[in-house]
This record gives C-alpha cells, structure tokens and sequence, in this order.
C-alpha cells in the first residue's frame, strides 16, 4: 500500500515494508540501494576551485591522490599575475620533496606554431610557451597523469594546452612525459615559472575508475 505523511523536512523517503529502499533530500538529491540500467560515472571529482586570491601554487598532497585511483585528469585554465609565464608541473618523490632538477623528468612535445620538442633533462612538465597577463591571455591545459603512486612504474603524463601568447595570439602545443624514477609520487603541484596564479583563476581535478 501507500501511506503518505507530511512533515516539514523537505524530504521524500521511499519505503517498502519500512524499510527506505530511496530517498531525496531538501535540495532534489537522490539516494538509491540502486539505479537499473544506469551506470556509475568513471569520472570522480575529488577537487576543484575558483581561486579567491592570488596564490603561488596549487597542490595536491597524498590526502587527494590516492592509491584508489591509477590515472587523474587535471582541467586547469591559468592566468598569470606577472608578464610572461608558463605553466608547470611537478611532482614530489617517494618521501613527499618536490622534485625540481633537470634529471627528475622527460618530454616530447608538438607545437602548433615552432619546432617540435624533445628532452630528457627537464626540471618540470612544461607546455613550452607562456601566456602573459594581456587582455584576453590566458591557459587552459588538460593533465592526464597516469600510475602516480605505483611503485614500480613512472608516472607518465599527457597533456593537451591551449593559449593565447603574450602577442594575443592562440597557440597549441600537445604532448607527453614521465617522471625519470619509477617510484610512488606522493603529491604533484602546479604554478607559473615567473609570479603567481591570478585570482579568479579555476581548476577541477578527477579521478579515473578503472
């Protein structure tokens, strides 16, 4: 049978035999045992702002980036505070330091306009060109980061960046790397070379389900 009863709440329970089988909330969130025939996001948001301030970076410590998830996909859209900046990225080491020297990485990169890059003595994962802090200048840049915490595998890191230069014009560059030590990679950090991320600036970060 149906029984109804009212109350001030603002939430719906869905019973049978007493026992809730599905409820919504006061905000229109649904809660289920299970939907049929709908399947689970592979997507995971585990992050993700508009920055209220200026910051010099934003990082993602061990508390986000889990041995839950294999692969993560950053959506970062970056302007700098300061003229002329490109956007990196770097990881920490098994013991938590950020790595920073020109042995700890690798890259080969296509450029939409210039030469094509390769090298394997980087100091961090960079799209190679910068934006700057004219009008309509920014980045936006797809991470996607691959086995970060396995312990026997690099981490290997794809990456699709869009921008407009410090001329105002768009540029491309699309490419791949990895960290040069297959070790677990506890946290990973991105920033401007030259100056602060500018506030009003936003990020989400993802985790894959495998």
């Amino acid at each position: 049978g149906l029984k109804i009863v009212s109350d001030t709440s603002g939430a719906i329970d869905f019973q049978s035999n007493g026992v809730t089988k599905m409820s919504m909330d006061a905000s229109g969130n649904l809660t289920a045992n299970s939907f049929v025939g709908v399947s689970e996001p592979s997507l995971v948001k585990l992050a993700g702002e508009t920055l209220s301030s200026n910051a010099s970076t934003v990082e993602f410590s061990t508390s986000t980036i889990t041995t839950t998830y294999k692969s993560y996909i950053l959506y970062a859209r970056m302007r700098p505070v300061t003229d002329v900046g490109r956007l990196l990225l770097r990881f920490n080491d098994n013991t938590g330091t950020v790595m920073a020297t020109v042995t700890d990485y690798q890259e080969q990169a296509y450029r939409g306009v210039g030469i094509d890059f390769d090298d394997d003595t980087m100091s961090a994962i960079t799209p190679i060109g910068g934006t700057g802090t004219g009008t309509g200048e920014f980045v936006v840049q797809k991470y996607e980061i691959h086995e970060p915490r396995a312990t026997d595998r690099k981490t290997i890191i794809a990456f699709h960046c869009g921008y407009i230069d410090v001329n105002g014009d768009s540029a491309l560059t699309m490419g791949s790397g990895c960290c040069s030590v297959a070790e677990d990679n506890q946290g990973f950090r991105i920033f401007f070379d030259n100056g602060d991320i500018a506030s009003g600036r936003s990020y989400v970060l993802f985790g894959v389900k495998s």
